[in-house]
């Protein structure tokens, strides 16, 4: 009993660090994604409950955060969806999360190296591949780049400022405070040869709905798993960036 204690200590440990073996990121410019599995799993054997709240007209896929993970308000094929830990799967080669709609898993995501998920239609390592999505920085703001396995590939600008508050002008890790952080930033989507092919938004604040929001406009070969991983990637780094500000205003720093 005392063995398979410790071995699942270590298991746990690793688990919070996907590519933990491997260089790590400097904090300065791009915040670790090793928190994913504590982020979006919360407790392995509980999954987040799907409690949906209301999505914007004229989005065509929406997503928040829930306390033990993310919940997919919109997305084309399915009412609403949870992305939830795929458990000892993950331990022995497997995805590190399931995507699940109506109790059937449409979709399974891996971490082959950080800043990259995999997305394929099941959890079985040759399943059909449904896409990518990477992760770049750029003056300490996020970028995301989602690759469908058919078609051209699409990236994102910056998230951008559009509420109009003090802060900083981008969401990025260079943050004073948790307060700073909050606001609506939004990103332009755009196609392979840079023309405008949608947008994401971001919305962060306690005093909504869910603390974080996601929705957009995105084409019809990325709405579902493949925008669903890219938001996951996104919410990680929005976590990493609110608990690794330099003061807490709420703390009395």
């Amino acid at each position: 009993m005392e063995l398979f204690k410790t071995m699942q200590a270590r298991r746990s440990a690793t688990a919070e660090l996907p590519g933990a073996s491997r260089r790590a990121r400097p904090t300065s410019t791009a915040p670790g994604r090793g928190v994913l599995l504590l982020i979006l799993g919360g407790i392995i054997c509980c999954a987040p409950r799907l409690n949906a709240i209301p999505v914007d007209t004229g989005v065509d896929f929406a997503a928040h955060a829930a306390h033990r993970g993310l919940v997919v308000d919109k997305m084309a094929g399915a009412s609403a969806a949870v992305l939830v830990p795929a458990g000892s799967q993950s331990w022995t080669g497997g995805p590190r999360f399931l995507l699940q709609a109506n109790d059937k898993t449409i979709a399974a995501v891996w971490f082959p190296e950080r800043d990259k998920m995999i997305v394929r239609g099941t959890a079985d390592p040759q399943a059909p591949l449904i896409g990518e999505v990477d992760a770049a920085w750029k003056d300490g703001t996020i970028r995301l780049t989602l690759k469908p396995a058919e078609g051209a590939s699409f990236q994102t600008s910056a998230f951008d400022r559009i509420d109009g508050r003090m802060g900083r002008a981008a969401l990025g890790s260079q943050v004073n405070t948790r307060l700073s952080v909050r606001g609506v930033y939004r990103a332009e989507l755009r196609d392979a040869q840079g023309g405008p092919a949608g947008w994401l938004r971001v919305q962060i604040s306690p005093h909504q709905a869910a603390r974080h929001i996601y929705d957009g406009v995105v084409p019809a070969s990325l709405n579902g798993p493949l925008a669903t991983a890219a938001v996951a990637l996104l919410d990680s780094d929005v976590k990493h960036i609110e608990n690794h500000a330099a003061v807490d205003v709420h703390l009395g720093n």
